[in-house]
């Protein structure tokens, strides 16, 4: 079975056996030795050599084109600074949302770091056919944090009229997140990462009646496209509030085929409450993996827990709990080859 038939077979239900999707992004520019932001990030070469270098070695069953929040904030005008360890918006390059009505739809295709996310894709499905090949797009809550910063738009949290300005935004953004999916998957991506950074910091009532529908829409727009749909949340998504709105049941209300579970949320909990009618990919402590002091095995007996924990029934994708942690590389390529060797022997279906 190939890695696309592996991966999409755990969404479906019980593969052979778990696939091994951790998410590489540092890692893989510096098996290549590129500089992440300048040459990862910018060069569709460069990204697809890593990611291709990484499944081969290690035997990863996917390969993204995964790098930064801010390739369609990019497209509306942010200014992204390119010169740390990761792309991000620079200091006074976000957009006022209050002038945000001004600001003209992007035109994506004349947007170059749109162009390189889609150049890789094409690069991916020439080089890697059976490979499952994933695109990615910012879910709606993270775009309005990458557009204009996420202290700005959580105080908007504070206004009387706060959720009519989130619909207000989401109306124009949501558009061009589909579009940007769409160009992705006609590009050749099986699957749509959407990736949530924040929405645990607005906790479930607000994120319910704020961005779930236009998530929703999202992920149901992406399937009749043709493609499987990825959810990233990060951060604890195991809140429950005082009215009974349980952030994880929202996570996996959305239709998304695939959850990506943080470090701060149990698995074996979350597998309970959802497990059944949601593929759940996670959750190593990304901590633990990065302690260059750590013993092995105590690695070992993370991943093992982890695997014994979203095993039972299918629906698994075997992960740490955010990117994998890159450096010092050495340690990163120890723990990456016994998270490997574990799912192996732990991970089949058929004994």
């Amino acid at each position: 079975m190939n890695p696309r038939d592996l991966s999409f077979a755990a969404i479906d239900g019980t593969p052979p056996e778990i696939p091994f999707n951790p998410i590489v992004m540092h890692l893989a520019a510096s098996i290549i030795d590129a500089d992440f932001s300048r040459v990862y990030s910018e060069k569709p070469e460069a990204m697809v050599e890593g990611q291709l270098r990484c499944a081969n070695f290690f035997g990863i069953h996917h390969v993204h084109a995964m790098s930064d929040a801010f390739r369609e904030a990019s497209a509306w005008g942010v200014k992204v600074y390119m010169d740390g360890h990761t792309p991000v918006a620079a200091d006074g390059g976000s957009l006022n949302w209050q002038e945000f009505e001004s600001i003209e739809t992007p035109e994506l295709l004349a947007a170059p770091r749109i162009v390189q996310r889609l150049e890789a894709i094409k690069l991916f499905r020439k080089r890697c056919p059976d490979q499952c090949i994933v695109g990615w797009i910012e879910a709606p809550f993270a775009e309005l944090c990458s557009m204009f910063s996420m202290i700005d738009v959580v105080k908007i949290c504070g206004r009387k009229d706060w959720l009519a300005v989130y619909k207000r935004l989401l109306k124009r953004i949501v558009p061009v997140q589909l579009e940007f999916a769409r160009l992705q998957v006609e590009a050749g991506a099986d699957m749509i990462g959407a990736g949530d950074s924040a929405i645990s910091q607005i906790g479930p009532r607000r994120y319910k009646q704020a961005t779930f529908d236009e998530t929703c829409y999202l992920f149901k727009e992406i399937h009749k496209l043709g493609a499987r749909s990825i959810y990233h949340c990060c951060g604890d998504n195991s809140v429950v509030d005082k009215d009974g709105n349980d952030m994880l049941q929202l996570i996996a209300s959305t239709g998304a085929s695939v959850i990506d579970i943080d470090t701060q949320v149990d698995l074996a909990i979350a597998k309970k409450k959802v497990g059944t009618r949601t593929c759940l990919r996670g959750n190593t402590n990304t901590t633990l993996l990065g302690d260059a002091m750590a013993h092995v095995e105590d690695v070992v007996k993370a991943v093992a827990r982890n695997i014994d924990d979203g095993k039972p029934g299918g629906r698994y994708w075997y992960a740490a709990g955010c990117e994998w942690p890159w450096a010092p590389r050495d340690m990163a390529i120890r723990n990456m080859s016994a998270a490997k060797a574990l799912v192996e022997k732990l991970g089949r279906y058929d004994g």
